[in-house]
Order: C-alpha cells, then sequence, then structure tokens
C-alpha cells in the first residue's frame, strides 16, 4: 500500500493559511500546521496536528509520508509597508529554515509558493515588498532546485478578499478561491501563474505606465508617476494578503 501524502502549511494563522486548512479538514488528509514558537501553537488547531517548529525537527516528523505538499501562505513581509529589513531578515532566514526542514526529508516535495502581481510589476511605492517577494522566490527556487524530485509552483494573486464582499471587490480574488487553486495544482506539473482578474489589469497597467514612461524618456521628458492601481493605494486596487 502506497504511503499516504501530507500537507505541511507554514504561515497557518493567515486567512489564506485558514481557508486552505478548512478546506481540507473533510478530506482525512493529515496536515501538519507550523507553529514557529509556543505561542503559535497555543492559538493553532481546529482539527489539524500543530508542529512546533521551535522543539520539533519537521524532516523527522514527515518520516512514513509518500509525498509532502508545502503550501507556503506567509513568508517575508505579508502586505505592503515600510521597510524594515532588521525586522524582517530574522523572520525570513526563521521560516527559509523550515522550508529546508521539509526539503531535506528525503521525499517528493511539491512547495507551493503563494506570492503577489506586486512581485511581478511593482508600483514606485511597492518596490522593497516586491523585491521581497522576488528574493523569497529566487531563495526557494534554489533550494527546491537542490533537491532532485521536489518541484515548485508559484501563484501571483492581486489583492485577497473574504467571500460575499462589497460589489466593488468582485475584481478581487477570495482567499477561499485561491486555497482551492492551491490545492488543485498537479504536484507532477509545477507551474507558476497569475491568479485573479485585478492582477491582469495590474500587469496591463504597469505595462502601459511603463511603456509611456520609456517613450517619454526617449523624447526627453519624464511623466508623473500615474495613480490608481499602479501607485495609488486605493481599496481597489492595493494588491495584497492581510495575515494574522
Amino acid at each position: 500500500m502506497t504511503p499516504a501524502g501530507v500537507t505541511v502549511i507554514l504561515g497557518p494563522k493567515t486567512r489564506l493559511g485558514r481557508a486552505v486548512a478548512d478546506r481540507l479538514r473533510a478530506g482525512g488528509e493529515t496536515v501538519l500546521l507550523v507553529a514557529r514558537d509556543a505561542a503559535d501553537a497555543e492559538v493553532l488547531g481546529g482539527g489539524h496536528e500543530v508542529v512546533d517548529v521551535s522543539t520539533v525537527d519537521l524532516s523527522a516528523r514527515l518520516a512514513g509520508a509518500g509525498s509532502v505538499r508545502l503550501i507556503v501562505a506567509a513568508l517575508g513581509p505579508v502586505h505592503p509597508g515600510p521597510a524594515d529589513l532588521a525586522g524582517e531578515s530574522p523572520r525570513v532566514l526563521r521560516d527559509l529554515a523550515v522550508v529546508e526542514q521539509v526539503l531535506d526529508s528525503g521525499l517528493p516535495v511539491h512547495v507551493v509558493l503563494v506570492s503577489s502581481v506586486i512581485a511581478l510589476a511593482p508600483g514606485e511605492d511597492r518596490r522593497y515588498y516586491g523585491g521581497w517577494k522576488n528574493l523569497l522566490e529566487e531563495q526557494v527556487g534554489g533550494l527546491v532546485a537542490a533537491r532532485p524530485g521536489c518541484g515548485l509552483s508559484v501563484l501571483y494573486p492581486g489583492r485577497l478578499v473574504e467571500s460575499g464582499g462589497k460589489p466593488t471587490q468582485r475584481v478581487h480574488t477570495t482567499y477561499a478561491r485561491v486555497a482551492e487553486t492551491v490545492l488543485a495544482l498537479d504536484p507532477e506539473r509545477p507551474r507558476s501563474q497569475v491568479v485573479g482578474i485585478d492582477s491582469r489589469i495590474w500587469l496591463v497597467v504597469r505595462s502601459i505606465s511603463l511603456c509611456t514612461r520609456s517613450l517619454a524618456s526617449s523624447w526627453g521628458r519624464t511623466p508623473p508617476s500615474s495613480g490608481g492601481p499602479v501607485g495609488g493605494r486605493s481599496a481597489a486596487s492595493d494588491p495584497r494578503e492581510v495575515s494574522k
């Protein structure tokens, strides 16, 4: 009999992490929620096993599984904000160590990294956030590439919202929809994809803006930074995953 697969969720306290866990609750699949410390462990659960990685090595906990799906719902900054390199760096290194523990299990691991469309086309006030997302994708990709039999899928959603939101939020993607997309990915065919209407709008607007600025520069003029979904912070155009 083939050993069962295990799903590990890094960032289970985020709304996206909870949405994924909720979808898996009824499936009978083994799910491990990563607690970064004892304080995290106290507030997690809801029918799934909690693993405090400050005291337990995940690679040992995964022994005997057939395969692993590691869903990274939070890694690095979880929404645009002021630059905080000193504060973010230790947290990032800690979470990357968790990813390494899972990959070191020696099992086939499908890592699903939920990034942001900002990583593909950051606005003027999103370069710090977008830069972190790109750096972390590169770091995780390097770790995965060094382990034969493992693969990486990356999702780039825009702003995530709860189900049943305002009509003006219909261009955004719900946490439940992203969770559904995450769980539908084929581990045998890792891939990257943009998720949501607003993500596609963001990319189109950014492309137009960059083309306009490039043309204006070649003509000896530099237009002002565009607003709206590119440089503004309006509720309808701020792609981000709100956590905790």
